[in-house]
């Protein structure tokens, strides 16, 4: 088994811990955050399926205005040209770390409520590398309480392959272990009730290229708000709220996602006890522009582990 390494470096304001913990996702296989050690671990299977144990920590860097981090690939032949280049590729993606956020951060000067999040490094929300595990996990997210997610999607996470470095993580199933493990383990094992077929019919799709996750993905920087909204909520499983959910996750923040939770804040913090509509709700983030849902999210974030455990994720 071998070790390779690489390097990343992202503008400032950012701090690996903020990110990791923007939202719940680091809770979910196959993430593993060591909070002992500030570290993420992640297992990411290539395209040979090799599965390697990828390491995120935080360290100085010598470029001005920029926070670096070291990427520790370990793996069978982890050496091979491209694997560590590979595995900070896809670290970017998850920590947007080439997403130039300045000018939320210059709105954040100015928000009270905003200066926190800037102070401690956040604004980026991490995500999966790949939207085929956003949706997924998304979709799972639907309608239940976070621990009920979490416990869905590391369930599901066991159909990945092994990761020999780290025995305890798995990399994240693909359509076709999905496919191949069928419905009822679904709904048997995962315990996904009516998101049983939502989840099969995206994995059959996906596998057959009747849709193409990885494609949407490419393209959402270039895509407008409406576009890429109408590419979200068309596939199976994915409402309003959940497609501006994965809206935020791609860097597009124009429309925050109004759900239970969201109504359960604005009514306890921004309307005096009253449940506002969902009119109000978005005339009330308007003003914020492009980086409405940005602001909403930090407006409410703490930086500390399992805040947002009484509440429900996007629906």
């Amino acid at each position: 088994m071998q070790t390779a390494t690489a390097r990343l470096e992202v503008r400032k304001p950012f701090s690996l811990f903020s990110t990791v913990v923007s939202h719940g996702w680091y809770e979910t296989l196959p993430f593993r955050w060591l909070e002992s050690e500030r570290t993420l671990l992640r297992a990411e299977a290539l395209g040979d399926g090799r599965v390697m144990l990828v390491r995120v920590e935080e360290t100085k860097s010598p470029q001005r205005n920029h926070t670096g981090l070291a990427i520790t690939v370990k793996g069978e032949n982890a050496r091979d040209p491209g694997v560590a280049a590979e595995m900070s590729r896809r670290v970017a993606v998850m920590l947007h770390a080439d997403e130039d956020l300045r000018e939320f951060y210059e709105l954040c000067k100015s928000v009270p409520d905003l200066q926190e999040a800037r102070r401690l490094g956040a604004g980026r929300c991490m995500r999966a590398p790949t939207l085929w595990e956003d949706v997924l996990k998304t979709v799972l997210g639907t309608n239940v309480t976070w621990r009920q997610a979490v416990t869905m999607i590391n369930r599901l996470a066991q159909l990945g392959d092994p990761c020999p470095a780290f025995p305890e993580l798995r990399s994240w199933p693909s359509p076709g272990q999905i496919v191949r493990a069928k419905e009822k383990f679904l709904r048997d094992t995962v315990r996904a009730g009516y998101r049983s077929p939502y989840i099969m019919e995206l994995a059959l799709a996906q596998k057959s290229g009747e849709i193409d996750l990885d494609a949407i993905d490419g393209a959402a920087a270039k895509l407008d708000e409406q576009e890429l909204y109408k590419k979200l909520v068309a596939l199976k499983g994915v409402g309003k709220s959940s497609a501006h959910f994965l809206m935020n996750l791609l860097g597009h923040y124009d429309h925050l996602p109004v759900d239970s939770a969201t109504y359960a804040y604005a009514t306890r913090e921004l309307f005096n006890g009253r449940r506002p509509t969902e009119k109000q709700i978005r005339r009330r983030y308007a003003r914020y522009g492009k980086w409405q849902s940005l602001a909403y999210w930090y407006e409410r974030w703490e930086p500390r582990l399992r805040w947002w455990e009484p509440i429900s994720t996007p629906t």
